[in-house]
Parts: C-alpha cells; structure tokens; sequence
C-alpha cells in the first residue's frame, strides 16, 4: 500500500520534529524506512507484534526483542487497514511525548498522497474524455452518461472548444509555473473539463452558455502568457469539429486571443497551399519595402484617409501620396484603388498568418 519512497518520506519528517531516529515497520515486521539506513530490511520483532495487537508497546534495552532498540512502537491503520508500525529510538520515558504527534504527521502525508492520486485520476479521466471527442473516437454511451452527470453537464448542450497554448518555447524554469496556473484557473471553470496535450497545449472542452459567461476569464489566460483559439459551436458528439476550427484559428494570425467567429479570409486560406500562398505574396507585397508597407497599414487602419494616415505618420499628405504611387509602381496594384486595396489587405491578412515578415 506505501511505498519505501513514501515510508521514507515519512520518517524523515517525523524525525525534522522530534530529532529522534524514526524507523517505519511494515505489519510483516520488515522495517523498510529509517532515518539510521543501517536498519534499513532488519527484522523488527516489537514492531511485529505492535501491528498485529493493534497495541503501541514499548522496549527498554536493546537487547530484548530481535531487531528492536529502546524506545516506542506505534501501530498505525489507515482506512480501518493495519499499514504499519512507527519506531521512536530512544528512552521510552523521553519519545513517548511523540507518539500521537508521529501518527499525526504520518496521516498527514498519507492523506496528501491520497489527493494527489485522486487529482491524478481525474485528469486521466478528462484527458480521455476530451481527446477521444475532439478525435471523435468511440466511447461508450454508459460511461459518457455518467461522467457528464459528474460534471453537470448535458450531451443534448451546445459547447466549444478552446486551445490553451503556453507561450515559452523555450521551456525555462518559469514553464512548471505557467503550467500549475493554467491548470488551476482551468479546474474553476465551471461546466467544463481539459485535457493537457504535450508538449505545450491545453485543450477546454465548455458549453456554449459557460463560455460566454465566463469568456473574460478564458480571454485573462492571455497574460500568462498563453495564446489562445475558440472552435465554432457545435453539439458533443460532433466537438471535434469545434477542435479543427480552434486549429485553423490559432494558425490565422499573431493575436493572443482569436476566435473561429471572427475569422473570414483565413477561412479561404486555410484550403490554400503553401505553393499557391507563396506566389500571391510574390505577386502582391513582396514586392513592397518593408518601410512602405508598415506605411500601407497604416493607411489602412486610417480607412485610406490621407489626412488621418499622414497625421499618424507625421507626414505632409503629399508625401503620402508620393509613397502610395511608390508602391503602386512597385507592385503594380494601387493603393488607393477598392479593387486593388482588396488584394493588397488580404495578402497582409495571409502574410500574418505564414508570419511572413
């Protein structure tokens, strides 16, 4: 049931209180942890008969009882089970004070462990939930009917998906941190579960009311820093649609935050290959300097205002216009044109999300 390393665990932070040496007996007798490593595998009888009288007994001289020393033995159960017995070295008269306070530690551990594999459970569970929807693999009717019970959940709901993905390739010291708070502000979202996917993502899996009641905190996760996606609505069984289309966002461009709603030319993009994308930007803005076309998108966001744009550039209007006839001769699409200003704001579009530069 406890491991050496556990045992030892224990031991340790038995005698970090009370300074005696501590050995943890199995019910067999076999003492596995000590903080004395020598007595480490010796045969403890005292600690023997503890565990099966369910008695603490005490020894005073070290040569009495097979394997034993003077000092304290305490029986410990754990779930109504005998688990083991907790050894204090020592003058009997002197470590008997540390008896309770040994067995308090020792449940203290225990239980923390317990949690932890409890916690370790649970994300096993979301994590197989999660990918088999979003693979949209096979999953029995039974078990998915009762984990949504747990959960609160309906599989008659609407939901989305939403990709978390951690924003340090380089996976510094700071990455178990960014991971501990991910995981914590995910676990308190209501009506919703994860997965982690390695190396670096996580994977939401909420209904639609609870996205939009709490899409500002999904959104904050944004300053962790984390780039995040949200897939397109879709009933459960069909989520694995909303994972594709949360892919296709997180491609589409540089923001920290996007949603599949909101995109429109990527969707056209996203048919597109590389080979048919590399000749567009050919032919359109590759054909432009770099401080022309930051000049370009400025004149854009400016809704092709030249008063505006030139205001913003601090410079005369008939500069502008000079640099927009510039590019107009170096790509051979005006600027200032509907038509042309088209093609050359869907080739920014594309170039963003290829992270062409």
């Amino acid at each position: 049931m406890i491991g050496q390393s556990t045992a030892q665990q224990i031991v340790s932070a038995v005698r970090d209180v009370c300074g005696y040496d501590i050995n943890y007996i199995s019910p067999d007798g076999m003492i596995i942890a000590s903080t004395d490593e020598k007595r480490i595998g010796d045969y403890h009888e005292i600690g023997f008969r503890a565990a099966h009288t369910g008695q603490t007994l005490e020894v005073y001289d070290n040569h009495t009882y097979a394997g034993a020393q003077k000092g304290i033995n305490v029986p410990f159960n754990y779930h109504g089970t005998p688990v083991a017995v907790i050894g204090i070295t020592g003058e009997p008269d002197e470590v008997r004070r540390y008896a309770q306070l040994a067995l308090r530690i020792m449940g203290l551990i225990l239980r923390e462990r317990d949690l932890d594999a409890s916690r370790e459970l649970k994300r096993a569970e979301f994590s197989y939930v999660a990918k088999t929807l979003i693979q949209n693999g096979s999953i029995s009717h039974e078990y998915l009917r009762d984990f949504l019970r747990q959960k609160d959940l309906r599989s008659d709901d609407s939901y989305r998906t939403v990709l978390i993905s951690l924003q340090d390739p380089g996976r510094t010291g700071h990455y178990t941190v960014l991971e501990n708070r991910v995981e914590t502000i995910l676990a308190g979202i209501r009506h919703s579960f994860y997965a982690y996917e390695y190396p670096d993502r996580y994977i939401l899996i909420i209904t639609e009311q609870a996205y939009q009641e709490q899409k500002q905190l999904i959104r904050d996760l944004a300053g962790i820093p984390a780039k995040i996606s949200v897939g397109s609505v879709q009933r459960l069984f069909h989520v694995h649609r909303s994972y594709e289309d949360a892919q296709l966002a997180m491609k589409s461009g540089n923001e920290l935050f996007i949603e599949f709603d909101d995109l429109y030319t990527e969707l056209l993009f996203s048919d597109l290959s590389y080979h048919v994308k590399d000749m567009f930007l050919n032919k359109t803005i590759r054909r432009i300097s770099a401080p022309d076309l930051e000049l370009l998108k400025v004149y854009y966001d400016c809704r092709l205002s030249l008063k505006e744009a030139s205001g913003q550039l601090f410079i005369h209007k008939n500069t502008l216009q000079y640099r927009l006839e510039r590019i107009h001769r170096q790509c051979g699409l005006d600027p200032r044109n509907v038509r042309d200003a088209s093609v050359l704001i869907t080739a920014m579009r594309l170039a963003d999300t290829l992270d062409d530069k």
